[in-house]
């Protein structure tokens, strides 16, 4: 949910731009794709000195210094962050990390964030086809953060050091208008294709490696009661 100056950008592996009325701007392929990669998250904060410390001191991730902000690094990806208006409601954003490193992940985050529970648990597994397990926290201006495990990722090589390995921005969450609205335009024009689920309320785009996960605006987003 944004309010009329503060903004989301996306920037994928792409060719060319698209853009469409009520949704953030893109940078997509045009001919299909089998494997979608978020390589940058632009937003607006109104306190780029917290946000930056929480990313830094925090989570421990590089922090690099812009023109116009800060840029986060988050293993293959990169958020960028500006000085702005802040939102009107919530962002939300995964980062994939290892299913190996997973219990490593979850002793090292809870040392410093506090974690949502569901169920009793901070441990939240996804839908029977992600095959994925998760932990949730807030960041910087109440922003959704998300340390997502997919078995997809067994493969990959762990870290060598005391921190677990972020491997990218694997999720953006949108807020919208019309969910199903939004599908039609990101699938007909954009040919980014559905991943499992689909609802008036949700679906989810892309693939394991990228993907933006379409809500309704007045949604609560999972495990918080913030939409």
């Amino acid at each position: 949910r944004t309010n009329q100056t503060g903004f989301i950008w996306l920037e994928v592996t792409a060719q060319e731009s698209s853009n469409f009325n009520g949704m953030p701007q893109y940078r997509f392929p045009t001919k299909g794709i089998s494997q979608m990669k978020i390589r940058n998250v632009s937003i607006t904060v109104s306190d780029l000195a917290m946000a930056v410390q929480f990313y830094r001191d925090t989570l421990l991730l590089p922090v690099e210094w812009t023109p116009v902000g800060a840029d986060v690094v988050i293993g293959s990806s990169r958020l960028s962050m500006a000085a702005g208006d802040g939102f009107d409601g919530v962002h939300h954003l995964a980062f994939g990390i290892l299913p190996s490193e997973f219990e490593r992940a979850h002793e090292w985050l809870a040392r410093r964030v506090s974690l949502f529970q569901a169920d009793g648990s901070e441990i939240i597994p996804g839908p029977d086809d992600w095959n994925s397990r998760s932990l949730y926290f807030l960041g910087p201006e109440g922003i959704i953060l998300e340390f997502i495990a997919r078995a997809a990722d067994t493969c990959t090589d762990s870290s060598k050091g005391d921190n677990p390995r972020i491997l990218s921005i694997s999720e953006v969450g949108l807020g919208v208008e019309d969910v199903l609205d939004a599908v039609a335009t990101l699938s007909e024009e954009l040919a980014i294709p559905n991943f499992y689920d689909c609802s008036s309320t949700f679906a989810s785009m892309g693939g394991h490696d990228g993907l933006l996960i379409v809500v309704h605006r007045e949604r609560v987003w999972f495990p918080t009661e913030s939409s």
